[in-house]
């Protein structure tokens, strides 16, 4: 079952983003729907305008696209040294970064070893590799 035209219209409003949302407000979008902020809010409640909300926010700003594009905006700003938002652009960026690359991974486990046979390259490598694994781990498990 589709969404009736208001509540594609407020779902519409949702996605975007709030300072680009015409009207700025959600009571004012109330007022042009000839409804209420109250029954806006309800409509959020909805098994399906929440399955429909979902989808399109995954299909729109999940989408690998655009997170290329946030990441790049991201990269221009925390690479230059003469914008005041470098450092918070610096942190998103290295905190989504694993998210854009392609899911999945391939694990070779070629150590026959036992670790007090291996060079100190080889050791650090292996501790490296098992670091990654654990900080991937855990920002997936958010």
């Amino acid at each position: 079952m589709a969404l009736d035209i208001a509540r594609r219209r407020f779902l519409t409003w949702l996605l975007t983003p709030p300072s680009e949302r015409e009207p700025a407000t959600q009571g004012l979008l109330a007022d042009e729907l000839g409804t209420t902020s109250y029954k806006l809010n309800k409509w959020k409640e909805e098994a399906e305008f929440l399955k429909e909300w979902e989808r399109e926010y995954l299909r729109t700003v999940g989408n690998p696209e655009v997170k290329m594009k946030i990441m790049q905006a991201l990269e221009q700003i925390a690479s230059d040294p003469d914008d005041p938002k470098i450092v918070q652009a610096a942190r998103a960026y290295f905190e989504i970064q694993g998210t854009v690359k392609p899911q999945g991974s391939i694990e070779v486990n070629v150590n026959t070893k036992p670790p007090s046979e291996l060079s100190n390259e080889d050791l650090e490598r292996l501790v490296a590799a098992k670091a990654q694994d654990e900080l991937a781990r855990r920002r997936e498990a958010g």
